[in-house]
């Protein structure tokens, strides 16, 4: 076990600020949410906004809505690599995982696969991942969907603040997700939001939201503790500390599809205040670790210069998988944070295994076994980025 300076893989630190003024945000109970909503509505340029309690909330929101107005589809296409949460929301909303396999350069969809995935009528809606905060080829599935009646669902759960040709991500979907979770794009401890154009899917949504309850007390205290326990444990200084606590369970990834469905707390609300410039403020940072680490000669994806993407992680494939384990062992001593994200593909999923043959998504398989990721958060060092780097070389030939 490391004890002493260790970097967390993915961070938006808190501020007691911040904090604060999540605690003042518990007075005038709503307050807080319709503020941020507005000011949701006025950057993104939407109609609708919706706050929820997770972003896989937001996504299972979503499908049930769509649901509603599809009664006669039950099958959501997604990655066959991608986050647990969303097969975990599919399933949630009582639907369909529909894998594709995905291209190892972008991680992104195979597009020579998506075709022969969309025919068939069952399609109810398509999830384009912006893994990472890498921005995946919206428009491209929306060309492909649109002969099919298949909704487009941007999932920018880690994606929050990005662009792609002066186009907010978030905006480029029929609808779209982020996550407000620890370590993504922008965190307020936890939390979910859902942006539409559609004002048919945007009232389906409304239907479906305007029964779930708003986070209550219990919430609050246990969203409070932990943006305290944030505060100060996600610094390197200090991190060592809950890495080290294994009922913490820090960097594993569980299917769980029985998670509940909330309107977002009041406390999370307050914590948004002065998200638009700190979101601007946290992607110039990660973006200006990604140039430096590329600029020292890691390989990792192609960002089009056509891009101004949030990264929230540095994704990397160790071509030998003996190579990535050593690597990833040698980062644990050395406190580097390097990270193995997800264990495996969606089809590979326990819950899930039964339902395909696993060896009809080969890419995503070789992407599972290969890829690692490099911490950009801002408490990244120069001296960090070097120390990666080198590292990067002993194990990447």
């Amino acid at each position: 076990m490391r004890i002493g300076r260790t970097l967390p893989p993915a961070a938006a630190p808190l501020s007691l600020k911040e904090i604060l003024s999540g605690l003042a945000a518990l007075l005038p109970g709503a307050a807080a949410r319709e503020r941020f909503e507005a000011e949701l509505r006025e950057y993104y340029r939407v109609p609708h906004v919706f706050l929820l309690s997770s972003g896989k909330a937001a996504l299972a929101v979503i499908l049930l809505a769509l649901k509603e107005l599809n009664p006669d589809r039950d099958e959501v296409l997604v990655p066959a690599y991608t986050c647990y949460s969303v097969p975990a929301a599919v399933i949630r909303a009582g639907l369909k995982v529909r894998p594709c396999d995905i291209d190892p350069q972008t991680l992104d969809y195979d597009w020579s696969r998506v075709g022969e995935a969309m025919a068939g009528g069952r399609l109810l809606g398509a999830v384009s991942t912006h893994l990472f905060g890498l921005p995946a080829d919206v428009e491209r599935l929306k060309r492909m969907a649109a002969g099919h009646g298949v909704t487009v669902i941007e999932d920018a759960a880690q994606a929050m603040g990005g662009e792609v040709g002066g186009r907010k991500i978030g905006t480029l979907g029929d609808v779209a997700l982020f996550s407000l979770g620890r370590g993504k794009a922008l965190s307020t401890v936890s939390g979910g939001i859902i942006l539409t154009g559609s004002d048919e899917l945007g009232e389906a949504i409304a239907g479906v939201v305007g029964v779930l309850p708003v986070e209550g007390c219990h919430e609050n205290l246990k969203n409070i503790s932990y943006a305290l326990a944030l505060l100060v444990l996600v610094r390197p200084n200090f991190f060592w500390l809950p890495k080290a606590i294994a009922i913490l369970k820090l960097g594993e990834t569980i299917f769980d599809a029985s998670f509940e469905l909330k309107r977002l707390g009041d406390f999370q609300a307050g914590l948004s205040n002065g998200w638009q410039e700190k979101i601007a403020a946290l992607r110039e940072t990660r973006l200006k670790s990604v140039m430096a680490m590329i600029t020292a000669g890691v390989c990792g994806p192609v960002i089009s210069n056509h891009c101004a993407p949030n990264i929230i992680k540095f994704p990397i494939l160790v071509n030998d998988v003996d190579a990535r384990g050593r690597l990833l062992l040698q980062s644990e001593l050395l406190g580097l944070g390097i990270s193995a994200v997800y264990p495996g593909t969606v089809p590979k999923i326990p819950e899930l295994k039964d339902r395909y043959d696993e060896t009809e998504f080969p890419h995503a398989e070789y992407v599972a076994k290969r890829i690692v990721t490099l911490p950009v958060n801002p408490y990244v060092t120069s001296s960090d980025i070097k120390r990666i780097y080198e590292l990067y070389r002993q194990y990447s030939d």
